[in-house]
């Protein structure tokens, strides 16, 4: 049975946008700066967001707008390099409680905005004697980075967890951290779909058109709905998003 059976319904209409899209971002990243947030979920609450309605305005070529889900964090290319070289781990059979066997670490460096730059390469094999090994992870320093990521697994190219620290070094004690594979990691934003726009023109005899996208479901807090054009258009669309607050 699940724990919690009491339905969600929001407490208040929450309309939002009113962002009009002429540049196109031609991106599948959400992370170049002509995407522009159309919807936000309450910080502390999270939101419903039902449907995005795009209004045509004048003009247009044939285009897609592409609709991207924002976790919260930085929505942009980072604005500090990725860390330079692998890193690299000295072991210890005390201390810990790790198990014997190999590890292989990779770093992210995330910036003041909480941007993930590009990961690291891969360290070399470090090997642990168990059961209460450890290892001190340590890689270049980035300038202007807030904090880093250290995604570590027991076979490469399978970093299963990872830990976050302000330092450049990392002393781990532990197996597991924060459950998440290095694929998906790297940016803030990921693609949820697509929408063909047509081709219009300006009348002053009959409305232009206008397409909803349904969505129907809710944010956890502090999310938000990105909006990008694939390309560039004259007139432009209006874009509206239709949820609600809790």
């Amino acid at each position: 049975m699940s724990g919690n059976i009491s339905p969600i319904f929001s407490r208040a209409g929450d309309i939002q946008g009113g962002v009009i899209l002429t540049t196109g971002a031609n991106d599948y990243s959400g992370q170049n700066i002509n995407n522009a947030i159309v919807f936000s979920a309450d910080p502390s609450n999270g939101g419903y967001i039902q449907r995005l309605r795009f209004k045509a305005l004048g003009t247009n070529v044939a285009t897609v707008c592409r609709i991207f889900i924002n976790n919260g964090l930085g929505r942009l290319a980072p604005v500090i390099p990725a860390v330079s070289t692998a890193p690299t781990g000295v072991a210890s059979n005390s201390d810990g409680t790790l198990q014997s066997g190999s590890y292989y670490a990779k770093i992210i460096a995330v910036d003041q905005y909480g941007s993930k730059t590009a990961i690291s390469s891969e360290s070399q094999a470090v090997s642990v004697t168990g059961p209460t090994g450890s290892i001190v992870w340590t890689w270049p320093s980035v300038d202007g980075a807030a904090s880093y990521m250290v995604f570590v697994g027991n076979a490469p190219n399978e970093q299963v967890s990872y830990f976050k620290t302000t330092e450049d070094w990392f002393f781990q004690s532990d197996p597991i951290g924060i459950v998440g594979t290095v694929n998906g990691s790297t940016i803030n934003n990921w693609l949820f779909g697509e929408l063909s726009l047509p081709a219009t023109t300006a009348s002053s005899n009959s409305a232009n058109i206008e397409i909803d996208y349904p969505m129907n479901f809710a944010l956890p807090p502090k999310y938000s709905i990105l909006v990008g054009l694939g390309t560039s258009v004259a007139g432009g669309w209006s874009v509206s998003a239709i949820g609600g607050k809790y």
